[in-house]
């Protein structure tokens, strides 16, 4: 599918799909390829894997999306590193890290949007439930080749719903000699504008070999890629992968609330011993003053090798704002620079207020904004809360343009689909009446509980020319998705932008929140305290069993405490001398009730 705001027309004259080109390469690390038209290429020989043993068929794409990972079944060595695990794109790629291949594709090698990849035939092809689309995997039980074919994927089609033309493909990698093979029993059909891309890239995107771009392969037609005998290409490469968790995302946290930690991960990632090198993190506030900040030298280590790193410094949330957690690689001499930063948003949150608004954006539109030009498919967040228990009590997002009068729905999902995915429909709120220029907001009937982990919101259109806004000043969530019918996806462009979706949460009653004195139960005293508190209560009903449950601000469990109760009539005594100094709520709950009482410990 195209994206509107991104679309790049040109013409393309000359191209046929028979290439006369038999070979090519090599490229700064030492690949070449070879198709079956050249005397020493390989012979095209399809391999039907969707009815061996051990075949498992990939039902998770749709359109412009990627699903994964999934095991290569052995350490497959590409360029100087080895790869476990792939991703398979809808567009006829596999990558070794997440990220889609879109339209327009870029030539191979290049620094800019995904890198990592193997492209077999990278076109906006198109994955429906009813146009017949397959995708398969399989690996031998020697575990030393891994296939993925594509089955009948047609091209997309502005006019046809169910796409046009039909194409079956395959990739196969090879543990033996390191090699990669490409297959291409039909094509058929042409993409309008003829996009395409068929090659290998590394995975800083500096280096890559490409076979063709914006050419169809023949039918009956193969590829091959050919890993040098020898290289004499050193790599001397640090990265960061990560702040704080694996996907690098944004996280919301309470203002006063607990120090927040700098946890980062490097790894070796070129093909040289590397010696102790120093790791510099940091926390910035919006005018780059840094807050916080530490240095860590790492441990000697080999290729491959990565290193989970604790700065001894922490970042203590005073002030509500977006904050940036920025680590850096300092290795001498590096050769990709382009891949030692990794920048995490934090954004604090003033957890005290009775609503509170999440967003990782900065309310200002940026960009031409988000349209999927067929009209259909949506985008969105995720989140997760800065505190549980809380509910999420509205839905919000910002529309920069609607010129055809349509609505759109958000809808929120939970996170128990595949590997923390969109998965249960938690609600959904469709909006007749939309504001172009203005943000527009879906009060939920009722709310929706986290207790743990966190929320999926999409917006979803319905109908050509609705625009979602798009926030391009930076740091940037990772968080964000696009969702296409069945599926959804990281969003292609989450690096470089946030999409303007919010929710706004509240705290849940009886977690956090005092209520009045009621039913005779009174309040405690002494009240702050550093030892003990007393609560004097009458009840009407004899209390068999009553329970104690501390919380704190952020509405978090902290422990249960035992008191003494005998009668209707009693006297609560609690020792508080355990807890850390600050303000907590405690739950006391009977058989008939329970109510809320705000303590204040003191050292």
């Amino acid at each position: 599918m195209k994206k509107i705001a991104t679309l790049l027309l040109f013409s393309i004259t000359g191209m046929s799909s028979a290439q006369a080109q038999t070979s090519g390469g090599p490229d700064t690390y030492g690949y070449t390829w070879r198709d079956s038209n050249d005397p020493g290429g390989p012979a095209y020989n399809w391999i039907d894997i969707a009815s061996l043993p051990g075949a498992h068929e990939i039902t998770q794409l749709g359109d412009d999306n990627i699903t994964g990972a999934f095991p290569v079944g052995f350490p497959f060595h590409y360029y100087w590193y080895d790869v476990s695990q792939f991703w398979v794109g809808s567009n006829g790629h596999i990558g070794f890290t997440n990220g889609p291949l879109a339209a327009p594709f870029n030539s191979i090698p290049s620094t800019a949007g995904t890198q990592n990849f193997i492209a077999a035939m990278g076109a906006d092809l198109l994955f429906t439930p009813t146009n017949g689309a397959k995708c398969w995997r399989y690996t031998n039980p020697a575990n030393d080749t891994l296939i993925v074919s594509w089955l009948d994927v047609p091209f997309y089609s502005a006019t046809n719903a169910a796409g046009a033309g039909a194409n079956t493909f395959q990739l196969i990698l090879s543990a033996k000699d390191s090699s990669i093979t490409l297959q291409y029993k039909v094509q058929t059909g042409t993409p309008n504008p003829l996009y395409g891309i068929i090659g290998i890239e590394n995975n800083s995107g500096n280096i890559g070999l490409q076979h063709s771009h914006d050419a169809l392969p023949p039918s009956a037609y193969a590829i091959k890629f050919y890993y040098p005998a020898n290289t004499t290409y050193a790599v001397s490469d640090a990265t960061t992968l990560y702040n704080n968790n694996v996907d690098n995302g944004g996280v919301f946290i309470s203002k006063n609330g607990a120090q927040y930690p700098l946890k980062t991960s490097v790894k070796n990632a070129g093909n040289q011993n590397l010696t102790p090198y120093n790791v510099f993190s940091r926390v910035l506030d919006a005018t780059s003053a840094i807050l916080a900040q530490g240095n860590t030298t790492t441990a000697p280590s080999i290729p491959g090798q990565i290193e989970n790193i604790t700065i001894t410094s922490t970042f203590n949330p005073l002030l509500e704002g977006t904050y940036s957690f920025v680590t850096n690689t300092q290795l001498p001499l590096d050769a990709t620079p382009s891949n030692d930063i990794a920048t995490q948003e934090v954004v604090v949150v003033d957890t005290t207020l009775a609503g509170m608004r999440l967003s990782y954006d900065s309310g200002v539109s940026s960009g031409a904004g988000l349209s999927w030009s067929s009209g259909v498919g949506g985008a969105g967040v995720y989140f997760i809360p800065p505190f549980y228990p809380c509910k999420v009590t509205s839905l919000m997002s910002y529309v920069v343009a609607n010129p055809n009068s349509v609505g759109y729905a958000l809808v929120a999902y939970d996170d128990n689909g595949i590997d923390g995915s969109a998965g249960t429909v938690l609600d959904s709120v469709y909006i007749s009446s939309v504001t172009g220029g203005s943000w527009n907001t879906a009060n939920l009937t009722a709310p929706i509980i986290i207790n743990s982990g966190g929320i999926y919101v999409a917006w979803v259109m319905n109908g050509k020319g609705l625009t979602l806004g798009q926030n391009k000043t930076g740091p940037f969530s990772n968080r964000c998705f696009e969702i296409f019918g069945h599926t959804s996806t990281a969003y292609r462009n989450g690096d470089a932008e946030d999409l303007m979706v919010n929710i706004t949460i509240a705290k849940i009653d009886a977690g956090i929140e005092a209520n009045e004195p009621e039913n005779d139960f009174g309040n405690f005293y002494p009240n702050p305290s550093s030892q003990t508190i007393t609560l004097n209560y009458n009840s009407p009903f004899a209390i068999k069993k009553l329970s104690c449950e501390m919380y704190d601000v952020q509405g978090r469990f902290i422990t249960s405490l035992l008191p003494l109760a005998t009668g209707g009539n009693g006297e609560l005594v609690l020792n508080i001398s355990k807890l850390n100094s600050g303000i907590y709520y405690c739950k006391i709950k009977t058989e008939n009730n329970a109510v809320i009482r705000k303590v204040i410990v003191i050292d």
